[in-house]
């Protein structure tokens, strides 16, 4: 089997290049975007004319691979919860699959706090931007993930989609912005979003 070609984004609808004009690494755009997010004080004020001209593409180009800001963000966000996917399937895991569900669930939203403490840019542009972040794929496919693990855990089902949201809200970037101004520190919060699940699932805390 031949090796893979490595995914491009070309300025052609149909994918293909157009004479004289190469394609362009998907992976430069986003790490474009990623380091000019890191980078901003204000990354919610960062638009696709700043990110096309880091990648050094026309702004079509990006509209026509990512369809919209948001797009091309959810894509990033993607590529960062990629190898966080994969812990999920890995026996051995904290967040694996021979955990028992409620100390999965746990589990996810402690490595969902580190995720965001650490990806502030990208967090700050995508949930804070005024659009809807409950239709965005990589958080329906983390609600999909919690629900149906709180429903192993014994929570009924329509229960479980709304406990799977409260839980995930609980985790906003901008709740947690506002946490730290008011003085709770990263492991104040840890400490409270965990005792909440463990509540939620009956499970014994550590108040």
């Amino acid at each position: 089997m031949s090796p893979q070609k490595p995914t491009t984004v070309t300025d052609s609808q149909s994918e293909k290049v157009r004479r004289g004009r190469p394609a362009v690494p998907r992976d430069r755009i986003l790490g474009a975007a990623d380091e000019l997010l890191t980078a901003s004080a204000t990354p919610g004020a960062v638009t696709m004319d700043d990110i096309a001209a880091a990648a050094g593409v026309g702004k079509g180009t990006l509209f026509r691979a990512f369809g919209s800001r948001d797009g091309l963000l959810d894509a990033l966000f993607a590529a960062r919860l990629e190898p966080w996917r994969e812990e999920l399937h890995r026996a051995g895991s904290p967040v694996g699959p021979d955990v028992p569900a409620a100390d999965r669930v746990v589990s996810i939203l402690e490595q969902l706090l580190n995720f965001k403490l650490e990806n502030p840019g990208l967090l700050a542009a995508r949930e804070m931007n005024g659009t809807s972040l409950l239709a965005a794929p990589h958080y329906v496919w983390v609600h999909g993930v919690l629900r149906d693990l709180l429903e192993q855990a014994g929570v009924r089902a329509q229960t479980a989609q709304y406990t799977a949201h409260l839980l995930l809200g609980g985790l906003n970037v901008e709740l947690i912005a506002t946490l730290k101004a008011s003085g709770c520190s990263e492991a104040d919060i840890r400490h409270a979003i965990v005792s909440t699940a463990r509540r939620v699932l009956g499970m014994p805390t550590n108040t």
